[in-house]
């Protein structure tokens, strides 16, 4: 069996269609991760914006151990702040819970977390809020287990974390 030209040329033209279509789909994917690590950079910088501005609110001493809300001249102010700290907190463990961020960026967020948690103001803070705010058991659990070893809650009722005077 013989094969014409123009059974050459169809093959010919098969074959480089066939490549269009992988050079068309690998452009696509490339621009596909572009546009996806964009919109990775995009929803960090968001979030670094939205942290950024809360603790812009907070007083100048909120990460010193000796903190004290009852000397803190606006604790209304710092609460309100407070409170938006830990719906940003819920909303990152919500995002990771739900698969919608990778891994490294929820370790940078969740070390953020534990960073906070080590400070008397965020520990008493979040004492206070959970009194009257309902994240979840399982955000909730997740906050408790972040506190420090010594700090982890004991009395619920009274709002004071083991350890504390």
């Amino acid at each position: 069996m013989c094969i014409s030209n123009s059974d050459w040329i169809s093959l010919g033209s098969a074959i480089a269609t066939l490549l269009g279509v992988g050079v068309a789909l690998y452009a696509s994917w490339q621009q596909m991760k572009k546009m996806n690590n964009q919109l990775v950079i995009q929803q960090f910088s968001d979030y670094t914006k939205r942290y950024q501005e809360i603790i812009l609110h907070f007083p100048e001493n909120i990460n010193e151990q000796t903190f004290d809300f009852s000397k803190d001249t606006d604790k209304n102010k710092t609460m309100r702040y407070m409170r938006a700290y830990f719906d940003l907190s819920f909303e990152e463990w919500h995002l990771n819970q739900r698969k919608l961020i990778d891994a490294k960026t929820w370790t940078v967020w969740e070390g953020g977390i534990k960073t906070a948690l080590s400070k008397t103001a965020f520990i008493n803070a979040w004492l206070e809020i959970k009194k009257d705010t309902g994240y979840g058991q399982e955000f909730e659990q997740f906050i408790n287990a972040s506190l420090p070893t010594n700090q982890n809650l004991t009395n619920h009722s009274s709002g004071t974390p083991n350890g504390a005077p």
